[in-house]
This record gives C-alpha cells, sequence and structure tokens, in this order.
C-alpha cells in the first residue's frame, strides 16, 4: 500500500471538507497524519493499520503517539557517528529526532474534555467540548452548551475558579465517552441529568468513514461510490437554535431507524458533508436523494 498516498487523500479530504468548530480542529486532525506518515516517523509507527472504516486504525495512532512521546532530538554528532556505524539504527534515530520537532504541535488527543464559562449573571452557562478517538477510528467532537440560574454550578460537576478557568468532575468525561453513540435526544437528557442544567445546544460532529477502492462500503452502499475516494464529515445538532429539524444524513436514513423523541423546544438536524473524487459528485447526490437527503459534495483535489 502507498502509505504516503493515503495520509495524503486523508489530508485533501479534510481541507476540502473545512471542518468548523463542531468538528475536531483541522490544525490537530493534520497535524496527527503528519505523526503517521512514514517519512517522518519512519517504521516507529509500524505496522500500517487501517480501521473498516477506511480511516487510521486506534492501534496505528496509539503506536504513533507513543512514539512521539518517546522521541527527543539526536544531536547531529551522533547522528553522524550512526550513520557511519549502522545505518539502520541512524534510521530510526532520525526518525526520532523529526517526531522530536513535531511535539510543540496539537495532535488529536484519545480522549479529551475541556470546559469555557460562556456568561455570568442573570444565569451561568458553559460550554463543553469533548473529543474523542474510537474504537471504529473515527474522530467525534461533543459540544454541550448548558445553561442555568447563577450559582447553579456551586453543587454540581462543572466548577467556576476564581481565576476563571473551569473544574470538571471526572464523571462528566464518562458519561460523554459512554454515550458516544447513543441517540443524541437521550444523551441530551443524560446530561441535563448528570449536571442539573439544561441544554441549550448539543452537538456532535464525526468525521470518518474514508471510502477507496476495494473497501466494503455496506449494505445499501452503491458499488459505484468505491470506484474513487469519499470522506465524511457528519453532524448532528439539538439546539434552540434549530427551528426546523431535518434529516439529511443518508447513513442515518439507511438504517431505518424510528424517529427519535426530542426534549421540549429543542429541534434536530442530521447533516453528512462528502469530500469526494469529483467523478463521485453526482453518483453521491443521486443516492442520497433517492433516501430523502439533500447532501453537500466538496470536490477532493
Amino acid at each position: 500500500m502507498n502509505v504516503g498516498g493515503y495520509l495524503g487523500a486523508l489530508r485533501a479530504g479534510l481541507r476540502a471538507l473545512a471542518p468548523n468548530a463542531d468538528f475536531v480542529p483541522l490544525a490537530e486532525a493534520q497535524a496527527t497524519l503528519d505523526l503517521l506518515d512514514p517519512a517522518i516517523s519512519g517504521d516507529l509507527a509500524a505496522p500500517v493499520e487501517i480501521d473498516g472504516s477506511g480511516m487510521p486504525a486506534l492501534s496505528w495512532l496509539l503506536r504513533a503517539r507513543g512514539a512521539l512521546a518517546a522521541a527527543e532530538p539526536v544531536p547531529q554528532a551522533e547522528l553522524d557517528r550512526a550513520r557511519r556505524l549502522d545505518p539502520a539504527i541512524a534510521t530510526r534515530m532520525e526518525a526520532r529526532d523529526r517526531l522530536a520537532a513535531l511535539q510543540g504541535q496539537g495532535c488529536l488527543p484519545t480522549s479529551r474534555l475541556r470546559g469555557a464559562v460562556r456568561r455570568r449573571g442573570a444565569t451561568t452557562d458553559f460550554l463543553l467540548t469533548f473529543d474523542r478517538m474510537t474504537p471504529e477510528a473515527t474522530w467525534v467532537r461533543t459540544r454541550v452548551d448548558l445553561t442555568g440560574p447563577a450559582g447553579w454550578e456551586e453543587a454540581g460537576p462543572i466548577q467556576l475558579n476564581r481565576d476563571g478557568t473551569v473544574r470538571l468532575h471526572e464523571g462528566l468525561s464518562h458519561l460523554l465517552g459512554r454515550h458516544l453513540n447513543t441517540p443524541i435526544g437521550a444523551l441530551c437528557l443524560q446530561l441535563q441529568d448528570g449536571t442539573g442544567a439544561l441544554v441549550s445546544r448539543l452537538s456532535r460532529g464525526v468525521v470518518g468513514p474514508f471510502w477507496f477502492p476495494g473497501q466494503e462500503l455496506g449494505a445499501g452502499v452503491p458499488a459505484e461510490l468505491g470506484r474513487g475516494l469519499t470522506l465524511h464529515g457528519a453532524r448532528e445538532i439539538l439546539g434552540r437554535e434549530v427551528l426546523r429539524s431535518a434529516e439529511n444524513d443518508p447513513l442515518y436514513a439507511l438504517r431505518g431507524e424510528r424517529p427519535e423523541i426530542l426534549p421540549p423546544d429543542l429541534g434536530l438536524v442530521r447533516e453528512r458533508r462528502f469530500a469526494a473524487s469529483p467523478a463521485l459528485a453526482a453518483p453521491l447526490r443521486r443516492w442520497a436523494q433517492g433516501l430523502g437527503c439533500a447532501i453537500t459534495v466538496a470536490k477532493l483535489r
């Protein structure tokens, strides 16, 4: 397999998707792909493993992150000596040296929960952002806007420090991690029960799967969609801002699930954006339209 070509296609797909704040950060995603690139990490993250979703397997990512954590700059004199004595060892030392240069760049975490205060006044509002690499190798971000009367947080799992920073109880991370695949309406109710606040907006953005020739696409997906490259960016938004609910995710429509029961006053939008080879734009739209979904296709170049 041409690993460099595979990673290059993923980079191009990410640029074409141009993910917003409801998805994992683009810069961190690109830095993670740099970390996997044998041109940088050599064989320190080997073997290359690709999940059935077409995304880099979690085991591959974890090895690369371990190599990054252990990397340190190698003095030029040591490199020169190793090149003279043992070229194979020198090659690995060079890879460690290149990885050390990446340590200042942010890579995607396996799991990360952050909190920020939005407003303090008649209400106290917080934003929670939870990023996770899933066992299915997709990259997921869950964002939660919480609001409650002034002082509600003093007895809850979200604490506001005097300096304005936010301290989060570890139970919140466990809750969000357990419910990565829970229907978003049910997740909203779990969060409200767990925090004692109201959810005004809840979003879940997923990067992946990545379809390419030779990959199993799944039941109901036309084979012609496997004749090129397609990176998915799916998003669900549940919130007061959604005045008209809409279902525009063809993979969700394929599953034929019953409509969710939503919390009062919150609408739900599901959508799936594709970054695809130019020849696949029309087939993707026809397939989605047949399932009653309007989609956006960005050309992958």
